[in-house]
Order: structure tokens, then sequence, then C-alpha cells
């Protein structure tokens, strides 16, 4: 799975940045950010496993929670600056209400399986996602090293599919 990741962070590409200090200072800088939201997911991961599979803290009520605390962090963001919110809304709010719409579906049916199955089945198992994310990627957004991005996320889900068999 580390070496899924490795490719899909642009793998050997990597090494092209060696010697040249500009994009040795974006590549750290990416990889910096990488590891502190890897951190961060990771965190949330175990509490939320925690709150669901020890407390007994119901799965949509967490969720629940959860939003309203992003709300409490996104408002005074968006209150500053209420015109360019606004803008963003009119042009973008078909796509606002899809993601509002089935992304806690989503954490939710994690939260479920995190309560039932092993923690450490169910938090690399969510990184099947970046199979998604490498397709979208290199079809989408035209990312260079496209097949190297696949092969990377096909070692992710063997990976996971390794984890899951024991």
């Amino acid at each position: 799975m580390v070496t899924g990741v490795f490719f899909i962070a642009g793998g050997p590409g990597l090494f092209r940045a060696a010697h040249d200090p500009a994009k040795q200072a974006v590549v750290r800088k990416g990889m910096i950010y990488g590891l502190v939201t890897g951190v961060f997911i990771a965190a949330y991961t175990m509490v939320d496993g925690y709150a669901v599979k020890f407390v007994l803290m119901s799965p949509i009520l967490l969720e629940y929670y959860g939003n309203f605390v992003r709300l409490l962090f996104l408002v005074p963001t968006v209150l500053r600056d209420r015109a360019t919110a606004a803008d963003h809304w009119r042009r973008q709010w078909k796509y606002a209400v899809l993601v509002a719409a089935i992304s806690p579906i989503g954490y939710v049916l994690v939260l479920y399986a995190m309560k039932d199955a092993p923690l450490s089945h169910v938090a690399p198992a969510r990184e099947v996602s970046m199979l998604f994310a490498a397709l979208i990627g290199g079809q989408l957004l035209g990312e260079r090293d496209r097949l190297v991005r696949i092969a990377g996320a096909s070692l992710i889900a063997f990976g996971v599919m390794a984890l899951a068999l024991g």
C-alpha cells in the first residue's frame, strides 16, 4: 500500500526533482502536507472508531455532530466575505447539494463498518478511493503518468485485499 501511495504521489517523477532545488522545495512541501493530512485522517479515524465501537455512539449521530462542528468552523469564513460566498453558491449550488447528500452517507457507512469490523481492516479499505482519484485525475484533469498512478492505485487495492485476507 505504501508503494502504491508513492506511485500515486508521482513516484519516479519525484526522483527527477532531486537535482532541481525549486522542484525539491515543491516536492518537500507536498510531502509535508500529505504527511500532516495522513496524521489527521488516522487520528480522526481512530477517534471515530473508538466512539462507535466502545462508547457505542450511533454513527448517524456522530456524523451529525461532526457536521455541526464543521459548520461552526466554516460560518465565520463565509460571513467574512458574503459576496464571494453568494457568488460561489449561485454558480455551484448543484454540486454542493450533491456532495451534501452523498458525503455523509459514505462516512456513515464507514462508521457502521468500523462498529462491526476491525479498525485495521476498515481504515485501509477507505484508501480504495485512491483508485477513483487516480482514474479521475488522469482522465478528467489530464495529469501525467496516468499508468503509474493506476498501477499505484492497484497496489493499494491489492494491499487492502491482503489485509482483509489476513
